[in-house]
C-alpha cells in the first residue's frame, strides 16, 4: 500500500482510499461500543466496505483501557496498578479510546459503555475481568460489514 490511509478491500483485496462513513455501533454481552465516524474503504471496483481493522482497533484499546487481573485462586479481581483486591461495586461507566497507531486509518475514538470498578488502595478505574472478553469483542464487532449504523 502506498498511501497512509489505504486499506485493502475486504471484498476484492484492492487497495482502497479510507473514509468517512456513517457512525457504528455494536453491543456484546456487557459492553457497547460505538464509532461516531465509521471508517470504510473505498476501492475501484466500487466497494464500500469497513476496514479489516477491528483486531488491530481491538488491540490498542485494550493496551490503553485499564483492565482489572484474575488472581488464580482469589475470589476477587486484582487492580492493575497496585494489585489490590477490587472490592467496590462495579457501575456502568463511557470511556472514550483514541486509536492511534493502526496503518491506513486516521485517529479514531472508540466509545465504550463498560461496566467499571474503582481500586479503594489507588483509585484506578478498570474493566472488572468478566467484561474483558467483550471489549475486545464489541471493538472487532464494530468493523464488521454488518455492523449496525448509527
Amino acid at each position: 500500500m502506498t498511501g497512509d490511509r489505504e486499506r485493502p478491500c475486504a471484498v476484492c483485496g484492492a487497495t482502497g482510499l479510507v473514509v468517512q462513513g456513517a457512525g457504528r455501533e455494536a453491543t456484546v454481552g456487557t459492553v457497547a461500543a460505538l464509532l461516531e465516524a465509521g471508517w470504510l474503504v473505498a476501492c475501484p471496483a466500487g466497494h464500500r466496505t469497513p476496514p479489516d481493522a477491528g483486531s488491530e482497533v481491538a488491540d490498542e484499546v485494550a493496551a490503553r483501557l485499564p483492565q482489572a487481573r484474575r488472581r488464580p485462586m482469589a475470589r476477587a479481581d486484582r487492580c492493575t496498578s497496585c494489585d489490590a483486591a477490587l472490592t467496590m461495586p462495579v457501575r456502568r461507566t463511557e470511556r472514550p479510546v483514541s486509536v492511534t497507531e493502526v496503518p491506513g486509518l486516521p485517529v479514531t475514538t472508540v466509545v465504550l459503555d463498560v461496566p467499571s470498578t474503582r481500586c479503594g488502595t489507588c483509585s484506578t478505574d478498570q474493566v472488572p475481568t468478566r467484561s474483558v472478553d467483550d471489549v475486545r469483542a464489541a471493538v472487532v464487532a464494530l468493523f464488521a460489514a454488518d455492523a449496525g449504523g448509527v
